[in-house]
């Protein structure tokens, strides 16, 4: 039913209260700068606007039983605020109930920092460019009805993609191929990955970096070597991590976890989560001081990992764990503590995440106003987002560390290759804001 009082929490979301933890809030931050200074009040209006297309939003976390759960938010409606708290700062606190987004605006960007339970990237996108075009209807006196590019029902934002293409079977058939669903807990155990060490912030705040690279320039170079830009950044991101990595630590691989867009599988127009993770290893006793030599590994895994066999067993396989009888009957007490201790044993599996929200796409109509957009996702180490819209590609590039080697190294390879970087940062110890490179 369209806008009900509560939701059960999707496959991937159930996770997610029980694995925040220090720096890592899980919290995302969408940004869309525009070419002018925002007007709050526009801005407030425009969000009253969208609320109701996402009544799912407007929901504050709740502890059940055996699960977490979404419950209508019966306090103060959203408010638009100008920033004033430290960048991906969190929006759950146990025992409080509270709004799990919140809209805020600095100088000319708008930006929506929201709680992993209740979207992924892609759902959090829609809701930002929903807000946007609403804003820019206002102030520029266009008609909403004749730029929205939003046809879904609130019925189809708000629904559990999860649960509507799980298959409890222990065989499926794609493309009339019979295959087997994989076991989520045989998952569980995964090889050691190199962990990115470095001084962790006192204050356990997340250190931003946004590089700004030609769109074109980027796609010149993925050309050259053969790829997509995906691979290609996947590729200099490795290359990036080894030139910091010691001899002795070397002997681990590097393994980059990547979200895949479940939607480009799956039928689905939900706001909510809906993705999977594939694991893109390389091992560093292969790279020869070339580039080549990660390329040809990092396209191998993305070609074995992307099949459609693959993301429907791995997105079965989650949804599996949910309908198991033992885990669905263990209390949530005990699940909280079950949860937090496999989350722990990914994370040692994963060296550092890649996540592309892909070229964003906004009516003709209202492309003059816009600059660019931008993602961010915290993280307990490292964490890259790519967002991509006309001529400007953005590096939203999060960590929880002082120092950044790592990233330093990958924009001097961007520059390397011929693509200038324009980098800022909410780091003024390390770097210079606007700084052009």
């Amino acid at each position: 039913m369209a806008g009900q009082g509560w939701y059960k929490l999707d496959n991937a979301a159930k996770i997610i209260p029980s694995s925040v933890e220090g720096a890592d809030t899980r919290v995302m931050r969408l940004v869309c700068e525009l070419k002018e200074p925002v007007e709050p009040e526009l801005l407030q209006e425009a969000l009253d606007l969208t609320m109701p297309e996402y009544p799912h939003m407007n929901c504050c976390l709740r502890r059940g039983v055996f699960w977490y759960y979404l419950d209508n938010w019966k306090g103060t409606p959203p408010v638009v605020e100008e920033e004033n708290l430290p960048a991906l700062s969190s929006l759950y606190t146990p025992g409080y109930r509270s709004l799990l987004f919140r809209v805020v605006y600095f100088r000319n960007r708008i930006n929506v920092e929201m709680f992993h339970v209740l979207a992924d990237g892609t759902g959090a996108l829609v809701f930002l460019v929903q807000i946007m075009t609403h804003y820019l209807c206002l102030k520029y006196g266009m008609e909403y009805e004749e730029l929205s590019q939003d046809i879904s029902s609130i019925t189809e934002k708000e629904q559990d993609a999860f649960g509507l293409f799980y298959e409890n079977k222990k065989q499926q058939k794609i493309n009339n191929r019979k295959i087997v669903r994989k076991s989520f807990l045989k998952e569980m155990f995964p090889v050691k990955a190199y962990q990115i060490r470095g001084h962790i912030d006192e204050d356990l705040q997340q250190h931003l970096i946004e590089v700004t690279v030609p769109s074109e320039k980027l796609k010149e170079a993925a050309r050259r070597y053969g790829v997509t830009i995906g691979i290609l950044v996947a590729s200099l991101y490795t290359e990036a991590i080894l030139r910091q990595m010691s001899a002795f630590e070397k002997g681990k691989p590097v393994v980059i976890s990547v979200p895949v867009n479940l939607r480009n599988y799956f039928p689905s127009s939900t706001t909510r989560n809906f993705y999977g993770a594939i694991q893109v290893r390389f091992d560093p006793a292969k790279y020869d001081g070339t580039l080549e030599s990660i390329l040809c590994e990092i396209r191998r895994e993305f070609a074995e990992n992307l099949t459609e066999d693959k993301v429907f067993q791995t997105m079965n396989s989650y949804a599996a764990l949910e309908h198991n009888y033992a885990v669905k009957m263990t209390p949530l007490v005990l699940k909280y503590w079950g949860i937090r201790g496999y989350n722990n044993l990914v994370k040692k599996g994963v060296t550092t995440s890649v996540s592309n929200l892909g070229v964003i796409d906004i009516p003709d109509a209202l492309r003059p106003y816009v600059e660019k957009f931008v993602s961010y996702m915290a993280s307990r180490t490292t964490f890259l987002c790519l967002t991509s819209f006309g001529d400007k590609t953005v590096f939203g590039l999060t960590s929880c560390f002082t120092d950044h080697a790592v990233y330093m190294h990958l924009i001097r390879s961007l520059t390397g290759m011929g693509i200038p970087a324009e980098v800022a940062s909410n780091d003024f110890d390390k770097m210079n804001d606007g700084e052009e490179s």
